[in-house]
């Protein structure tokens, strides 16, 4: 698998990669693709994809034709306002999304986004990409959403480099029972 940045200054084949994408999107995001998020994508140009905190990357495997496509993730704001992964089908369970993931959050160095609690699939993905459930809240469909971020979140909206001196040096006072999900505010 080969996971690359997809940035193509020609208006055609940018326009032709865009379109195709999102109907990769909508035939295997299995309905769990928020409208605006996939409205953000299609109204992405280069220009915006050179924006901080914009990313685009697609996850693809050799094939008898070439490379195809196995994986897509779009990010938009660090997260804040668009943060999805697609993967086929032939794909999952053998970690395209969460190294889809993991160069999101390399490569912006910080990241956040809200999964439904019961697609347990999506939450997996992230914990394993190393994000971290903050806050429990409500999603655009009423469920029960939670928010994930990044260990960079320093918990006021703002991001900060943490190096592994200072993350060794945090005492662990969770006891049993503790909540593992906290409220950074």
């Amino acid at each position: 698998m080969q996971i690359s940045s997809l940035y193509d200054t020609e208006s055609g084949p940018w326009n032709r990669h865009l379109a195709d994408l999102l109907q990769f999107i909508r035939h295997y995001g299995e309905r769990r693709i928020t409208m605006d998020s996939c409205r953000r994508l299609a109204r992405l140009t280069p220009e915006l994809l050179g924006q901080p905190g914009v990313s685009l990357l697609v996850a693809t495997v050799r094939g008898q034709y070439g490379r195809q496509l196995s994986g897509v993730s779009f990010v938009s704001g660090f997260g804040k306002e668009s943060c999805l992964v697609a993967v086929h089908p032939l794909y999952r369970n053998k970690h395209t999304g969460t190294a889809l993931l993991a160069a999101q959050l390399q490569r912006l160095g910080c990241l956040e986004c809200s999964v439904a609690s019961d697609n347990a699939a999506s939450l997996k993905m992230c914990f394993n990409a190393g994000l971290v459930a903050v806050a429990l809240n409500s999603g655009p469909t009423g469920k029960p959403t939670l928010l994930l971020q990044s260990s960079q979140h320093n918990g006021f909206g703002s991001t900060r480099p943490v190096n592994q001196t200072e993350q060794s040096a945090e005492p662990n006072t969770s006891q049993e029972g503790d909540l593992l999900c906290r409220n950074p505010s």
